[in-house]
């Protein structure tokens, strides 16, 4: 008697805990990106920002989500109770 091979449903292929984070990771990082891509376009088309301070914001959003993602060093919370208390702008409203 042979064994046969059972066949994998390409839609419920197992995947291990490293491929999930990769993937949850990545689509992370695809949604920072556009959302900057979005704030960054309202900067420079309605408050007219130059380029260099495009890339200027770009480059300081982009290392201090890192160090809320990735290091841990800043909580998102944290930012958000600053921009509340501190500059009166509440981004929960």
């Amino acid at each position: 008697m042979s064994k046969r091979k059972k066949k994998v449903n390409p839609r419920h292929i197992p995947v291990s805990l490293a491929d999930l984070k990769k993937s949850s990771n990545k689509a992370t990082d695809e949604a920072i990106h556009l959302a900057f891509a979005i704030f960054l376009s309202v900067l420079k088309d309605k408050f007219s920002f130059s380029n260099d301070d495009i890339v200027r914001a770009w480059e300081a959003a982009d290392k201090l989500s890192e160090e809320v993602l990735t290091d841990g060093l800043v909580k998102m919370q944290d930012l958000i109770d600053v921009l509340r208390e501190e500059y009166h702008i509440d981004l929960m409203k």
